[in-house]
């Protein structure tokens, strides 16, 4: 409950930040965002271990929902199209690393306080 709590937040702040964004420029890297945390999402996905992949997946698909809810299905499926092309694609092992850093990073920025994310 306190993970989805979390990610409501965070898109609570991205919705605050695409309400803002008027302009055509903005909402693309509104969308480039989306997309990219998809991609990082899925390769974290495909780096870890089985039993770290299924905490992975459930995360993923808590953030999709949120996604879903506040900006609607187009901007949900970036994020799923990306994040299953990262999580099937050919990707730099050697990579890893950094996507469960960058993935873990922002789940904590967006998680509650006190709260493991």
């Amino acid at each position: 409950m306190k993970t989805v709590i979390g990610l409501t937040l965070l898109l609570l702040g991205l919705a605050a930040t695409s309400a803002i964004a008027q302009t055509p420029d903005e909402e693309e890297k509104f969308d480039d965002a989306l997309q990219q945390f998809g991609y990082v999402s899925g390769a974290t996905f495909q780096c870890s271990s089985s039993n770290q992949a299924q905490t992975i997946e459930k995360r993923v698909m808590t953030t999709f929902t949120g996604i879903n809810r506040l900006f609607g299905s187009d901007r949900a499926f970036f994020y799923a199209a990306a994040y299953g092309a990262g999580a099937t694609g050919s990707i730099d092992r050697s990579k890893c690393s950094q996507y469960i850093q960058q993935f873990q990073d922002a789940m904590k920025q967006n998680s509650l306080k006190g709260e493991s994310p």
